[in-house]
């Protein structure tokens, strides 16, 4: 299966503005990041995110970890996922940040 990062536009541009070369730098951690986007996002910015990523988890769910780590970084990603269970709870956790 192929996952093009056309699919994903909300992932990719959250990915590539959030999660980009200077993350560690700048927010100390790819939760930090994406705290600072839930509080930046529009309610439906907000929206089309979950959905992408709810969307994007099922899709990947069958990829070994390299793979998943690089359909990551083709959305723009540049922290790279210690673990699929990284990933997912920083996906699916994004909503009940502060």
């Amino acid at each position: 299966m192929r996952i093009t990062p056309s699919a994903f536009p909300e992932l990719r541009r959250v990915f590539s503005g959030y999660l980009h070369e200077d993350v560690l730098v700048e927010g100390g951690t790819a939760d930090a990041a994406l705290r600072t986007f839930w509080a930046d996002a529009a309610p439906d910015e907000r929206r089309r995110f979950q959905r992408e990523a709810a969307q994007f988890l099922e899709l990947t769910a069958a990829l070994n970890l390299d793979e998943m780590r690089e359909v990551v970084h083709q959305l723009g990603s540049r922290w790279i996922p210690p673990s699929r269970e990284a990933l997912v709870a920083l996906l699916a956790g994004v909503s009940d940040r502060p």
